[in-house]
């Protein structure tokens, strides 16, 4: 949201920003405790009197893919524009929305098909993710917005400079994000190139937080303990080669990203990763699942090796592919780096977002 924030959109719109986000960090991220109740009801308060105050022609809002988050507050948000004539946006930044709404509870779909039906428009991260507000807004409101990065934040002087074996996963560490699946697929790894080191950035955390299934085949994920994983690794020879790094951010992570020979990320469900976009804008080698974006995005052999949800045996082989072709490794990485600063800078991908508001305030004859 900061980029939209610093972009070229502060020059076409007066906005108001709103911080709907109340935590300091995710490890709580969808747990509902009396803090985090209290900070709703304060949400709902700002955003009254920022309406009333600011009389604005247009909400930008991202929605959860929760039953929770949607009923305890974006059904309430949407509610509250709607109620003061305010046309609302929706962006929702994943691909398992379509996966969770099937499980809710039938008063809980019937509030969210309530809530959506009035929105000008929803954004989804990608073309092959509109299905994911089927039966919520109509197919003509839906429109594609692809993740953005500032790519002049992100250069690299040298793409031959970088660690041999430093093998990165950015994200949280969870089964959900393949992070179990990795420490599988590490042994292998490390039995075949000693010389591999394996860093982990981000949250280690208990239970899933909204991703629930695998986006590729609809299946209900086997949840799977990170902790008691990142136990059984480090009782194996390949522990000397784990690193948990914590969370890392800023140019601390920009090092950690220039450094690493491959980027792994083998999700059960993304939107668009940004963690993922992040390191091919550095000129990584990338080996990923296909699912949500991604799949439409990046093709195999071109920007990384693609790998199936939960196929341990294959992710530890394209990491020793690609550790052991070099050839391969540098190809992937001159193309990414020079595909995201031709398809994903935060300057053409702000005009898309002034595109869909644009076509979301005009609807039904409405004006600016």
């Amino acid at each position: 949201m900061k980029l939209f924030l610093d972009s070229e959109l502060r020059e076409r719109y007066q906005i108001v920003f709103l911080k709907t986000n109340f935590r300091k960090t995710n490890r709580n991220k969808g747990k509902i405790t009396p803090i985090s109740a209290i900070a709703v009801f304060w949400f709902f308060a700002r955003l009254v009197h920022r309406i009333v105050h600011c009389r604005p022609a247009l909400a930008y809002y991202p929605v959860t893919p929760t039953q929770w988050g949607w009923i305890g507050r974006d059904v309430w948000c949407l509610g509250i524009c709607r109620l003061f004539h305010v046309k609302t946006v929706i962006h929702f930044r994943g691909s398992h929305l379509r996966l969770n709404f099937d499980q809710f509870h039938p008063l809980a779909k019937r509030l969210v098909r309530q809530a959506c039906r009035e929105v000008s428009a929803a954004i989804v991260q990608a073309d092959c993710l509109r299905d994911q507000f089927d039966g919520l807004v109509p197919a003509d409101r839906v429109q594609r917005l692809y993740q953005a990065i500032d790519t002049g934040k992100y250069a690299n002087p040298d793409l031959s400079e970088f660690v041999r074996g430093k093998i990165l996963f950015v994200g949280h560490m969870t089964k959900a994000k393949g992070y179990c699946d990795l420490l599988r697929a590490m042994g292998p790894v490390v039995e075949k190139h000693p010389y591999a080191q394996f860093y982990f950035a981000g949250t280690l955390r208990k239970g899933e937080r909204g991703v629930f299934f695998d986006q590729s085949t609809g299946q209900r994920i086997a949840y799977e303990d990170p902790f008691q994983s990142q136990l059984r690794v480090k009782a194996t020879p390949a522990g000397g080669h784990y690193h948990n790094l914590g969370i890392v951010v800023g140019t601390d992570m920009l090092r950690h990203l220039r450094e690493c020979d491959i980027f792994v990320l083998p999700s059960y469900s993304e939107g668009f990763s940004r963690a993922l976009l992040e390191a091919m804008c550095v000129g990584k080698p990338i080996v990923y699942t296909p699912v949500g974006a991604h799949r439409e995005i990046l093709r195999d052999g071109i920007h990384g090796l693609t790998v199936a949800p939960g196929d341990c045996q294959s992710l530890a082989k394209c990491i020793c592919r690609l550790l052991e072709d070099r050839s391969l490794r540098d190809r992937i990485a001159y193309t990414n780096y020079e595909r995201v600063r031709r398809d994903f800078d935060i300057s053409m991908i702000s005009q898309g977002l002034s595109d869909i508001f644009e076509f979301a305030m005009h609807r039904n004859g409405a004006r600016a």
